[in-house]
């Protein structure tokens, strides 16, 4: 995690495991389901640690706390409850492949560029472990051949390079643009899937410089329809990742209806890295705080819970 990045949930040390355990147990034994306990169990450590806890609640009580839980809970307490008791990569990598079955480019951006080559390795791997298509042909029978797409499958099966440099900036700048009128594809595709997430900001600079409008921009320009959307996500999530996510949960939020699995997607999976920063961009971009709309959308224990991950462990 880079210094810049700013979880809400954190690993807790010391864990009392078997205490925790016996909460648990406790909060779903006999009549009625405690859901307060239970909220408060797994909001208070990280993913690692409700695995753990997920193993010595099978040890102690020879039970499995994901059907015990499955059973007691419904609706979308029950779905934010088990996208937390899933590993991470596990997790996405069910979120990915439904992303990609609906075509949905701006998920999929979500959930492959706001992660570092390990995890997208992880995500693969996990991918690969319960689907029978590999990711790579699933992407490329799913989605349309484009720039996008070869973007997407250059990331995962690629390498995401470190560190900055400027002079590299202002090469890969010159070596996208292409004078008023276009952008250079290829270039594009090499650069968004193995430059470092800070060299590419350094990118975007130089080719405001060059081209005088932003690469975002430019690409609306050379691109239509679906390719268009995509593109213009990827470079606005690239520039600026917590307020692209920021506004993912605005727009899960607006409107009638709550996108439910996109929002428990996104605050699940911000939770142990950024979910700090993007409170922050919510709040400078809308002027209204992101626990004020989930307030104002959700209701029960669902809402208890997306709030109680919205409140630093720590």
């Amino acid at each position: 995690m880079s210094e810049e990045n700013r979880p809400t949930i954190r690993t807790r040390v010391p864990l009392a495991v078997a205490a925790e355990v016996e909460t648990l147990r406790k909060a779903m034994k006999g009549m009625g389901t405690d859901e307060a306990a239970i909220i408060r169990v797994l909001t208070g450590c990280s993913c690692n640690q409700r695995q753990v806890i997920a193993e010595q609640y099978h040890k102690t009580h020879d039970r499995d706390l994901l059907k015990d839980l499955k059973k007691e809970l419904s609706g979308e307490f029950e779905n934010v409850v088990l996208a937390l008791m899933t590993r991470s990569s596990d997790f996405l990598a069910k979120e990915l492949e439904h992303a990609v079955e609906l075509k949905n480019g701006e998920a999929i951006v979500q959930i492959l560029f706001t992660c570092e080559t390990p995890e997208v390795r992880a995500i693969k791997t996990a991918f690969r472990n319960y689907d029978d298509d590999t990711l790579v042909q699933e992407l490329k029978d799913e989605l349309k051949k484009g720039v996008f797409l070869d973007v997407v499958v250059a990331t995962v099966t690629g390498h995401r390079g470190e560190g900055f440099c400027e002079e590299v900036s202002k090469n890969v700048a010159k070596a996208i643009f292409q004078g008023e009128h276009g952008v250079n594809k290829e270039e594009v595709v090499k650069a968004f899937s193995s430059l470092s997430f800070k060299q590419l900001k350094g990118v975007f600079v130089e080719y405001y410089k060059l081209a005088e409008r932003t690469l975002g921009e430019a690409f609306d320009l050379v691109y239509k329809g679906e390719e268009k959307t995509n593109m213009h996500a990827l470079f606005q999530c690239l520039n600026n990742r917590h307020g692209y996510l920021a506004s993912a949960l605005r727009k899960a939020l607006a409107g009638p209806g709550t996108k439910d699995r996109d929002l428990i997607r996104l605050i699940v999976s911000r939770a142990e890295v950024d979910l700090l920063n993007i409170k922050e961009e919510y709040f400078k971009m809308y002027s209204k705080t992101l626990e004020s709309d989930i307030k104002g959308d959700t209701s029960g224990d669902y809402r208890k819970m997306l709030l109680a991950l919205l409140e630093p462990n720590y």
